[in-house]
């Protein structure tokens, strides 16, 4: 685990800030994620299975977010990932996951935390079921995740 890694960090109290044009917190590297695969499965009508493989530098976070309704299933293929979610009126501490370990968030739920939680990269495959007519609708970065800092910016006529 990274020495840096504060477990009884409130997320509240996150520093979220906008570095190139993305949100990140407290200055932090940024994630880069791409498109493993896109399928619409025949017996889940109107519903996409996409899957995302996430990169982590070493001190990487992204600020809270929503996954516009998906239910995500992730599996961490190296390094070590911090999570933590609050669901309906459920919140859960952070928890680090390792290399091959996975975790689960149902639809709606709050990504308040989502970190590397260690020394080396953290690369992980996050696979959602999501509305169809959501990554038509949005494009599939912002029907998967919709950052909340993004969101209040975007409510008070920001860019």
């Amino acid at each position: 685990m990274a020495a840096n890694i504060d477990m009884n960090l409130r997320w509240q109290d996150q520093n979220v800030v906008k570095v190139d044009g993305q949100w990140t917190v407290d200055g932090r590297p940024l994630r880069q994620a791409e498109v493993a695969y896109r399928k619409q499965p025949s017996n889940i009508p109107g519903m996409t299975y996409i899957g995302l493989k996430v990169r982590f530098p070493v001190g990487a976070a992204v600020p809270p977010h929503y996954h516009g309704g998906a239910a995500v299933i992730a599996t961490v293929l190296k390094g070590s990932v911090l999570n933590q979610m609050v669901c309906g009126d459920e919140s859960e501490g952070p928890k680090i996951y390792n290399e091959g370990e996975t975790w689960y968030e149902p639809p709606g739920c709050h990504h308040v935390r989502n970190e590397n939680a260690g020394n080396e990269e953290a690369v992980f495959v996050a696979n959602f079921v999501i509305e169809t007519r959501k990554i038509d609708e949005l494009g599939v970065r912002d029907a998967l995740m919709q950052i909340d800092a993004e969101e209040e910016e975007k409510s008070k006529g920001g860019e």
